[in-house]
């Protein structure tokens, strides 16, 4: 059975109760087990407004799991812009094709001066994001970029369109090794209202690409939802713990970790649906950290440098660090129009010695392909 069946025949009703549990003594009971059962139930009551009161408790918990399962590190990466065209209508994004902006594809060469760049200041695992163009950011054109940059990076991720099964399998084949790809929300009709035209629209071809890129055999996956976007964050972080529990079940020889960009400021001047709060955030965290113990988890430079100092510990195990949103935005910034606008901006420098101050180890390299062949 299909992802999109299961899905489809969710028996949310026990799980929503939760993500509105008022009982102390549930949360009470969950923090005195000292090792909360993994799973959606643990998830859904960790979302609560009951869990909300003990924030500093289950931080404690998590602090010593997140040691436990992933040590004391951060693991770096940052992401690479290869083009700012769109075909789609996402009435919450910079490159929404109603925006007249500079647009930007880079070539070949332009990419591999950008790798070149981030590999100087010291990075070696690369996210390669694009607008999604179904006629210029086509598989063919990313591998191209791929094959540009691979020389740099021990791990090529990629944050694009989805594609089918066979042109995921010659982006392996090219040198990706993880998939990086949001659902947004899984509330159809939210999806519906903000996705008006091009192939985005397709709800179910989105959802179905996390399972075919599995299939793929890309090494690691990262899922999420755009918090904000839809009125209810909880339910929509629920349903997305719902498809990162069955790719885990189905897909277990994959390596996942989840995202969770909070809608900011970009040129469609978007209200976000939801005020999603740092204290919304840390329990959110949280949630993830007990409930999955093993799931990676990664906060971007959209947050204030502030939280991810504070996020140190607590569960997150990799950060973007000196990020740019544009393409060509390392070596030729404000050529191109930037997706959306960066919060922290510190130099990896400078969030190193951040991660170092509070105890931890920044890592630039965890994996190389000849560990499997």
């Amino acid at each position: 059975m299909s992802f999109l069946e299961q899905f489809n025949n969710f028996d949310r009703s026990f799980f929503a109760e939760n993500l509105k549990c008022q009982d102390d003594l549930r949360i009470e009971q969950l923090i005195a087990s000292g090792n909360p059962k993994p799973g959606l139930e643990t998830f859904s009551l960790l979302l609560s407004p009951a869990a909300s009161k003990f924030i500093e408790a289950l931080a404690q918990l998590a602090s010593q799991l997140t040691f436990e399962r992933h040590g004391k590190v951060i693991r770096l990466y940052a992401p690479a812009y290869m083009s700012n065209e769109c075909t789609n209508t996402c009435t919450y994004c910079g490159f929404t094709m109603e925006n007249k902006i500079n647009r930007k594809t880079l070539d070949t060469e332009e990419m591999r001066k950008e790798g070149q760049y981030l590999h100087e200041r010291g990075f070696r695992q690369l996210l390669l994001v694009s607008g999604e163009h179904q006629k210029i950011v086509t598989a063919e054109y990313v591998s191209s970029m791929v094959q540009a940059v691979k020389p740099y990076f021990s791990s090529v991720a990629i944050e694009t369109a989805p594609f089918r099964q066979n042109e995921y399998e010659m982006l392996v084949d090219s040198g990706v090794d993880a998939l990086t790809l949001y659902q947004e929300t899984y509330d159809r009709e939210v999806y519906a209202q903000v996705h008006l035209r091009g192939k985005k629209k397709d709800y179910d071809y989105r959802l179905d690409a996390p399972a075919r890129g599995a299939e793929a055999k890309m090494r690691k996956i990262s899922m999420g939802v755009l918090l904000g976007l839809a009125p209810d964050w909880r339910l929509d972080s629920l349903n997305c713990a719902f498809h990162l529990d069955w790719m885990m079940k189905k897909y277990w020889r994959v390596q996942y970790s989840v995202s969770l960009p909070r809608l900011c400021e970009s040129e469609t001047d978007y209200k976000p649906a939801a005020d999603v709060s740092d204290r919304d955030i840390v329990q959110l965290i949280l949630a993830w950290r007990l409930a999955f113990p093993d799931l990676g988890i990664n906060i971007s430079t959209r947050e204030p440098s502030y939280l991810r100092d504070g996020l140190i510990g607590l569960g997150v195990t990799h950060m973007s660090a000196e990020s740019s949103t544009e393409p060509g935005g390392y070596c030729n910034p404000e050529s191109a129009l930037k997706q959306f606008d960066i919060t922290d901006e510190r130099s990896v420098d400078d969030v190193i010695k951040v991660i170092e101050s509070r105890g931890h180890e920044a890592v630039w390299k965890d994996w190389e392909p000849c560990l499997i062949g």
